[in-house]
């Protein structure tokens, strides 16, 4: 049988740290203890990453981080971010900021990881993700307190737990195993190659004038504004650009009545870049390996136009473009001050210095990544599979339609 009850009676609340900023500090001092803050809720809790050092008397014993407590974000910008939560793994001496909030299950009443995947379920993050606030959300404790909890006799608790604790499981190992092949790729090109910077092969080296024609861009295009109609075309948007994938969905519609010019399509085989971005993202690039048909290219997105198509592999030179060091040699010749958006004209890009292999190489490295690619796209089918039958256990879980 399964009974709603609040919250606060099944665990304690326990509010994040306020402090002045000037008691913060970036690094370990004596007689400080680390406080962590939103960024550090992910789908594991980070406790290394982000944090600010304040006087270990300002954090009360209850404040402290014990296993199995749920860390949740409470306020923020993002109605995405506030709801998200993590539980912690181990007991550890440090406490949470203010914009979030320590959620300690009592065992005697439920189990902790039937807590955490119930605060991660559809239905909760409908209700924190409707939070208050125009500019920032905001969970009040005490209605978080009140929210009604689902809840079975603690064996069975136990059993949803385990299940979904499985399932979740077999989501981040694929994920893993996504981060792994690209990985991978990397590898196998600093293997093959060495850093392109240093050249420690000693391969022959060009600027990109000596293999490029030029580098044609589209226009700076207005998308429409009715959403309702169908439209032709889409424009790109530089986030389909900057991840290194490229993300054909990260596009706005244009006007019906605008026909773009053909050479600004986007068509397969294409090897794009992102000419203006912030200092992190200018000089992002990324492969078209499928037709997509009506994307158009804006003004900040370049197409690279090859001198002779059969002396190169457009593969190798991009995965070289994603090179660290690489990355940086090209951020240096983008313009702009503080914090505004860099450019990088294509006078300066041209000037940039690629290592040129024998072909027979470059095409070897291209058939190795061809396969990989493969794996990947394999691999992104088991990750949505995966989530699909994560998400499908989630809503069963907590209307005790799970099959135990």
């Amino acid at each position: 049988m399964i009974t709603n009850v609040s919250l606060d009676s099944i665990a304690e609340m326990v509010r994040g740290i306020t402090f002045a900023k000037a008691d913060g500090s970036s690094k370990p001092e004596e007689g400080k203890l680390p406080v962590i803050r939103a960024g550090s809720i992910q789908q594991e809790l980070l406790v290394n990453e982000g944090q600010i050092w304040i006087p270990e008397e300002k954090i009360k014993e209850d404040q402290i981080i014990k296993k199995n407590d749920i860390i949740m974000c409470t306020s923020s910008g993002s109605s995405k971010l506030v709801g998200k939560c993590a539980k912690a793994n181990d007991d550890w001496i440090g406490s949470f900021g203010a914009f979030c909030a320590g959620i300690r299950p009592n065992i005697d009443k439920c189990d902790p990881r039937y807590l955490y995947y119930f605060l991660c379920s559809p239905t909760f993050r409908d209700w924190s993700g409707a939070s208050d606030g125009a500019n920032i959300k905001n969970i009040r404790t005490s209605e978080l307190a009140k929210f009604k909890i689902p809840r079975p006799p603690l064996e069975t608790q136990k059993k949803i737990a385990a299940v979904l604790e499985k399932a979740d499981q077999l989501r981040k190992d694929c994920q893993q195993m996504e981060q792994e092949l690209n990985s991978l790729a990397q590898s196998v090109f600093i293997d093959m190659f060495g850093d392109p910077v240093t050249n420690p092969k000693g391969w022959d080296k060009a600027p990109l004038s000596a293999i490029i024609d030029e580098f044609l861009g589209g226009k700076s295009l207005v998308a429409a504004d009715d959403q309702n109609t169908e439209f032709s075309n889409r424009v790109l948007k530089i986030s389909a650009v900057t991840s290194g994938e490229f993300k054909p969905k990260e596009s706005k519609p244009l006007p019906n009545e605008y026909e773009p010019q053909a050479e600004h399509f986007v068509k397969a085989g294409d090897l794009l870049f992102s000419r203006a971005n912030t200092t992190e993202l200018v000089g992002a690039t990324t492969m078209v390996f499928d037709d997509h048909k009506g994307l158009v290219l804006p003004d900040k997105l370049w197409r690279f136009v090859w001198k002779d198509d059969n002396s190169l592999s457009p593969v190798f030179i991009w995965q070289q473009l994603c090179e660290a060091g690489v990355r940086k040699e090209m951020s240096k010749l983008s313009s702009g001050s503080g914090g505004s958006m860099k450019n990088i004209s294509k006078g300066k890009l041209k000037t940039l210095s690629v290592i040129l292999p024998p072909l027979e190489l470059q095409k070897n490295f291209e058939l190795v990544y061809t396969k990989l690619r493969a794996e990947l796209s394999h691999n992104k089918k088991q990750i949505q599979l995966a989530e699909e039958v994560f998400s499908s256990l989630m809503q069963k879980a907590f209307k005790g339609e799970l099959n135990l």
